[in-house]
């Protein structure tokens, strides 16, 4: 009996050993944001992206059961699975042993080709180039059109005095980053391992970049977590202001009523800095304007173009009648008689978030549309 226990509990624990790595493994579901994308709940805000991956000899470092190149290899390759079924251009760069190499790309986005890009990262070799290959992303990006991100898998292991990976070498790549494409890209950074002063190099890349976000590769072992990572760099939510034009038309009760009282507000759209292109989601917002105002022929528009706070006045007043122009330009392609659309620039006037940061900017830099009755 005392035998016969003790195996039954064997059996149990045994049991209960697989059970948990079943529900573990099962866990990994990467088509979760594929149904929020389909549904609306998430819109794509991202067009571009480069993977520039560390294949330095640090790398080879242990780093729990393996080493910190297995595990930036399974986070890569989680991570590329659980990106949506969106349109991207995508790149994939090693660096180590002073050189960069683009493994894929940059072309259309695919799955298996991505992952079959990563089969030369088995091991690490030399030093980490971290600042030839973010001067390379730069190279890749060029002539690609709308937001990009950046994603470098790393230790960022930096040792002070030691003539290798440097923030004095990594933090100017990013500046002359930033300076080509503005807040058009992105850095995001994935730390492999738990090297003490890795944190003060992924600090600066981000405040450099003024965009985007690091992580630890531990912290992403759940699905959960990847989606929101995957989520952060690719996908945001649709702004209450991306719906179509808000018309509210009041019947009087009686058949000899005049004309229908009208409540309406057309929701604005926003420019990327320095740039007065229509993005890809104003794009429906101008569509909406264009159906209201072919069912509203008595109404004419202005549009007005406004700017965030960076620049001289007569550059940004300049610039918000090119934003101006451009959205009229666009509803007169949807079909509207460009008679009935005004433009007006305000440039950095009229605020419509007072502060000095990136998220106001992004507020400011707008069209706004003001219907008026034809008299």
């Amino acid at each position: 009996m005392k035998s016969s226990g003790l195996r039954l509990l064997l059996v149990v624990f045994l049991c209960l050993l697989f059970a948990g790595c079943a529900t573990k493994k099962a866990a990994f579901s990467p088509d979760t944001l594929d149904g929020q994308v389909k549904a609306g709940k998430l819109i794509q805000k991202t067009e571009n992206f480069v993977v520039l991956f560390d294949k330095s000899s640090s790398m080879d470092d242990p780093y729990g059961k393996s080493t910190e190149l297995a595990l930036a290899r399974e986070v890569t390759q989680r991570m590329i699975q659980t990106i949506p079924d969106i349109k991207l251009t995508a790149g994939l760069r090693d660096f180590y042993n002073d050189k960069t190499t683009l493994l894929y790309g940059m072309a259309p986005f695919d799955k298996t080709a991505f992952v079959k890009g990563m089969e030369t990262l088995q091991w690490g070799s030399g030093p980490t180039p971290m600042e030839k290959a973010i001067d390379g992303a730069a190279i890749d990006l060029q002539g690609k059109t709308g937001n990009s991100a950046v994603i470098i898998v790393s230790d960022f292991e930096n040792i002070p005095g030691v003539d290798d990976l440097q923030p004095a070498k990594v933090i100017p790549s990013v500046a002359r980053l930033k300076a080509q494409y503005g807040d058009r890209v992105c850095i995001y950074t994935i730390q492999v391992g738990k090297y003490p002063r890795a944190k003060e190099m992924t600090d600066a890349i981000r405040q450099e970049a003024k965009c985007g976000a690091d992580v630890n590769a531990d912290d992403l072992a759940t699905q959960a977590a990847m989606d929101a990572f995957v989520a952060k760099i690719f996908l945001t939510t649709p702004q209450p202001a991306a719906a179509a034009p808000v018309v509210e038309q009041v019947q009087e009760a009686k058949a000899e009523a005049a004309a229908p009282a009208v409540a309406l507000e057309l929701a604005n759209i926003h420019f990327d800095f320095d740039k007065s292109a229509i993005r890809t989601p104003d794009r429906e917002i101008l569509k909406g304007h264009a159906d209201w105002l072919m069912k509203n022929k008595d109404y004419s528009l202005t549009v007005e173009g406004y700017c965030d706070e960076r620049g001289t006045s007569e550059y940004n007043l300049a610039l918000g009648e090119r934003r101006a122009m451009e959205a009229k330009k666009y509803l007169v392609g949807l079909g509207i008689d460009e008679k009935t659309i005004k433009t007006i620039t305000y440039g950095s006037e009229r605020p419509l978030d007072p502060g000095h940061n990136e998220a106001a900017w992004a507020k400011n830099r707008r069209a706004q549309f003001v219907p008026a009755q034809n008299k």
